[in-house]
């Protein structure tokens, strides 16, 4: 069984509440009022189109909108001690069956340390991914996605916009996407996903399936994009 691949936010923990706040206060921060207003995390598709820092070039330059990610990644490393849960509930048990199977990484645009202690709110050490890369490790994540390939025989990365799409054919692996995280699925659509998942429910069929789970898998409601 090969090793599946994961994105953090928006695919195994919902940090949407906070990724909202966090962008407001960096705009407000930055004085960057031409970046839209956000009423609520229901906006955030809005800005979490494609290639990310390439999305705000509707309104900002790319070098400021660069520096922008980077200020909102700071504040959301800053405030996830105060995140009310870790894991999706629905994804802990799939996860440690994949771990104690052909285990499973997680490469992520958030901090290392965020990241790890946020799993290990809900998953045993044994659970824990094999391998966890975040943007403390040099290289982008087509790069990741690709070494993880070659080295572990990855074969999926599970992410939950655009970009994480783009990144996944970039390395060669099959794209599935979620359509309850940050983007909307009109803008995971146009990136052309191998499948896209509705819920975390479905993500967890679809994982127990991979990793051979003993007794009969619901087939998830799920919608191809071909």
């Amino acid at each position: 069984m090969p090793m599946l691949v994961f994105d953090f936010d928006g695919v195994l923990h919902d940090s949407r509440d906070r990724a909202w706040r966090c962008y407001q206060q960096a705009r407000t921060a930055m004085e960057l009022w031409a970046l839209p207003d956000l009423a609520g995390p229901g906006d955030l598709p809005l800005v979490y189109q494609g290639v990310l820092s390439a999305s705000l070039t509707r309104w900002i330059d790319f070098e400021v909108a660069e520096r922008f990610w980077k200020r909102h990644a700071e504040l959301t490393a800053r405030a996830a001690a105060d995140e009310p849960a870790g894991i999706v509930p629905e994804l802990v048990g799939p996860l440690a069956g994949l771990a104690a199977g052909p285990g499973y990484a997680v490469v992520t645009g958030s901090h290392l340390t965020t990241v790890r202690a946020l799993l290990a709110r809900d998953l045993t050490e044994e659970a824990m991914p094999r391998i966890l890369l975040s943007r403390d490790e040099p290289g982008s994540k087509t790069d990741k996605l690709r070494d993880l390939r070659t080295r572990y025989g990855a074969s999926a990365y599970v992410g939950d916009t655009g970009s994480d799409v783009r990144h996944a054919r970039a390395a060669g692996l099959t794209a599935i996407a979620v359509a309850y995280g940050y983007a909307s699925r009109e803008d995971l659509a146009a990136a052309g996903p191998d499948l896209i998942l509705d819920t975390p429910a479905d993500l967890a069929a679809w994982c127990r399936a991979h990793a051979g789970a003993p007794g009969p898998a619901p087939a998830p409601a799920r919608s191809r994009t071909t």
